[in-house]
């Protein structure tokens, strides 16, 4: 955690390390990262059975038989002072893990029985250490509070205040003992992906951050547990993930919230360091960038980082860090021949069966590539939603000039599709002036059409009847692109919202 980085959020989940293997964690969530961390190696397998503390006695923890001192829900996040008088045997009689290097505070994970913390009565297991004898603790090292509670008299001055959720968390810790970090795959078919490389379970004894910047959150579910309290957060150039999950829906909920709105908080900074990147005045303007999850035909979904600009739609597996990255996208569709065809619920459709789900359709030379995209929440569904459709209007209105090489009646010539004049056809020799074959406004267009190959079909309701163009290849880029410009007419008059 960078120094002055206030946490945002902290509290309990368990992080997977292997596929039926979770351990106990605390999360820590500031303005730029998510780290997980286990404190001094406490660590706790799923289902793992307690093992009895040497003589320790862990009050507040409400599963353990020998409590005395069930922890008041009035004391919850309130800061308290408490006096203890040391023993000459024993000490403080407690134990204590956390610290700056482990990105956490310093929390009581015991309190031994009969030893003089128990006998004041009013400390407990997940109370965090502020200061000892008016000596700050928040921003201390492990090493630094153990020493700064060595050194006090025989009474000392504790001033404390309770994290509930930190109570199961020192449950049958083992000092000393490491944890694999790595979260793996969150499904079978990622083990084989690039993105996903296989980890070497590195022992980290100082946890496990990623960075929010461009940040991929996902909810997830993990079966036979059809309880939605799982989500997985994945760094930007998808080398790093942590499988997490909370004690329930609503917690988890509440963490992917967070999360996501630490992330969002931070696009601004990335759209400035692509556009540093770009490297010459003039580049492509950066509208907005998010990730969304692909789901191919008959394929398994893939997460691709969609990047909007001022005229195109451009996908990247990971977020660009250099000018030739940024420069080779995955793909790159125009949006004046993109299609938004689908948002919402989907109907009778396999690929299009999440609430949140949308899909485009691109005209290419080679035909229409079709692609689904499932968001997270309706807020992502109706922003992309709404920016796609803007995006397209305002690239039309941006672009205004299309035009095309074809044939016309056995002749080459040159079709002209432009937002204010319309469509114009003429014949251009090297050396000679236009020569104009025909010219319509778009007020004039009745119909448009194509047969799917390369012949597009337009009607302006003349004596010639339709007119047919072979384009030599694919129809749908003109046809979709007409459209486009007719709806950024239609938008600009004000009769579509």
């Amino acid at each position: 955690m960078a120094a002055g980085m206030k946490a945002q959020k902290t509290g309990l989940l368990e992080l997977r390390t292997s596929v039926d293997r979770w351990i106990k964690v605390l999360a820590c969530l500031t303005e730029e990262t998510l780290t997980v961390s286990p404190g001094d190696g406490a660590v706790e397998p799923v289902n793992h059975s307690p093992s009895p503390s040497l003589g320790g006695k862990v009050n507040g923890e409400p599963n353990n038989p020998s409590s005395s001192s069930p922890v008041p829900e009035s004391i919850t996040n309130i800061k308290r002072t408490v006096r203890i008088t040391k023993q000459d045997v024993g000490g403080l009689g407690i134990s204590i893990k956390g610290g700056k290097e482990n990105k956490m505070p310093i929390l009581i994970s015991k309190i031994f029985k009969g030893l003089a913390a128990d006998q004041t009565e009013a400390l407990y297991v997940g109370d965090a250490i502020l200061s000892v004898n008016n000596s700050d603790l928040r921003e201390a090292t492990h090493d630094e509070a153990v020493q700064a509670l060595k050194k006090t008299g025989k009474e000392v001055i504790l001033e404390v205040k309770y994290i509930k959720e930190m109570s199961t968390y020192f449950k049958n810790s083992s000092p000393g003992a490491s944890i694999p970090w790595d979260s793996p795959p969150s499904s079978p078919h990622r083990q084989a992906s690039s993105d996903f490389p296989s980890h070497s379970m590195v022992e980290l004894k100082e946890g496990k951050s990623i960075s929010l910047k461009m940040c991929h959150v996902v909810k997830r579910q993990c079966p036979p547990d059809t309880e939605n309290r799982y989500f997985e957060v994945t760094s930007a150039d998808r080398h790093s993930s942590l499988f997490l999950r909370a004690k329930d829906p609503a917690m988890a909920q509440s963490w992917y919230t967070a999360i996501q709105s630490a992330a969002n908080a931070l696009i601004p900074r990335v759209k400035e360091e692509l556009k540093s990147l770009q490297g010459e005045p003039g580049g492509k303007e950066i509208k907005h960038l998010g990730w969304l999850l692909e789901q191919p035909a008959g394929g398994a979904e893939k997460p691709v980082l969609a990047v909007l600009t001022e005229k195109d739609l451009i996908f990247f597996h990971s977020l660009p860090k250099s000018r030739e990255a940024l420069s080779r996208p995955d793909q790159s569709h125009p949006l004046i021949a993109t299609r938004l065809v689908h948002s919402g619920p989907g109907k009778g459709s396999s690929l299009m069966d999440s609430e949140f789900s949308f899909a485009l359709r691109s005209g290419t030379q080679q035909g229409v590539e079709t692609h689904v995209f499932h968001v997270e929440t309706a807020k992502e569904l109706s922003a992309w939603t709404r920016l796609l459709v803007d995006g397209c209007h305002s690239a039309s209105e941006l672009i205004q000039e299309v035009t095309a090489a074809c044939t016309w009646k056995g002749e080459a010539c040159i079709l002209s599709v432009h937002i204010e004049k319309g469509f114009t056809l003429f014949t251009e020799e090297p050396g000679l002036s236009k020569t104009l074959l025909f010219h319509q406004p778009f007020e004039k267009l009745r119909m448009s059409s194509d047969d799917g190959s390369r012949i597009i079909f337009l009607d302006f309701g003349g004596p010639e009847g339709e007119i047919q163009l072979d384009l030599h290849s694919c129809p749908k880029t003109m046809v979709f692109i007409i459209h486009s410009f007719l709806s950024a007419k239609v938008t600009r008059l004000g009769l579509l919202a």
